[in-house]
């Protein structure tokens, strides 16, 4: 896979960083790629998700690619919705997750592959967007619970992907049923928001009990939720064992 060649563009208070080693999208084309209507309008929307606000998700060429605004959780979203203090590209929430993603991708490491990112500021705000490659045919974990229980290798698996991230020093900040996809017998790990690398340390066992009260909060929560102490158990022995 090509590395990832970070080009910029600017028009006005608009700024995007994207992939340069993407033949088949010019750069004229990449402005509209982050606007939803004309992705809606030019026929090319293949599914969108709800979240914290919607993805789309979409072909362009022969890229097929996700589409995220940034949005704030929490209070402070219900009154800023999707404005963040600073001006500076290069200390902007997307252009940092940018970049953790493409560190990933050089390690190897199963996470999306980052396209382009988009600041539109003003006045010492700034609005996001973030494009990424899509993880084709993949679910998250916490649908795929909802409907049936997953076997043992699968647990075990997805214990041994987030070793191989925490040996990387990697934390995902918010390690959660919804951010890890299963593609048949293979794990990713989504959304790097706020995510960073750091040294070796307890933060790896506090990412675990994370994810652990993640689930527990799923099965209460929903009606039908397949997670059990063994199955917790299958995923500490496949992080123990990667």
């Amino acid at each position: 896979m090509k590395a990832i060649d970070e080009l910029r563009l600017q028009r006005g208070a608009e700024q995007i960083v994207y992939d340069g080693s993407i033949e088949d999208i010019p750069p004229e084309i990449w402005p509209s790629l982050f606007d939803p209507e004309f992705l809606r309008e030019s026929g090319v929307v293949t599914a969108t998700a709800e979240g914290r606000g919607s993805a789309y998700f979409f072909t362009w060429g022969s890229n097929r690619l996700v589409l995220r605004h940034y949005l704030r959780g929490g209070l402070l979203g219900k009154v800023i919705s999707d404005r963040y203090l600073g001006a500076s590209l290069e200390s902007s929430r997307p252009y940092l997750e940018w970049q953790l993603l493409g560190k990933l991708a050089g390690l190897g490491l199963p996470a999306p592959r980052p396209a382009a990112i988009r600041l539109c500021g003003g006045a010492g705000f700034y609005r996001g967007d973030l494009l990424t490659h899509e993880i084709e045919d993949a679910r998250p974990l916490s649908a795929l619970l909802q409907q049936a229980q997953i076997g043992e290798k699968s647990w075990r698996a997805v214990g041994g992907t987030i070793r191989k991230f925490h040996d990387h020093g990697v934390l995902h900040s918010d390690l959660n049923a919804a951010n890890i996809l299963i593609q048949n017998e293979k794990i990713f790990l989504i959304d790097f928001d706020k995510a960073e690398m750091r040294d070796p340390g307890p933060w790896k066992n506090a990412n675990l009990e994370r994810l652990e009260r993640s689930l527990n909060k799923w099965r209460r929560q929903e009606e039908i939720f397949h997670f059990t102490t063994t199955d917790w158990q299958s995923l500490q022995d496949g992080y123990n064992a990667a």
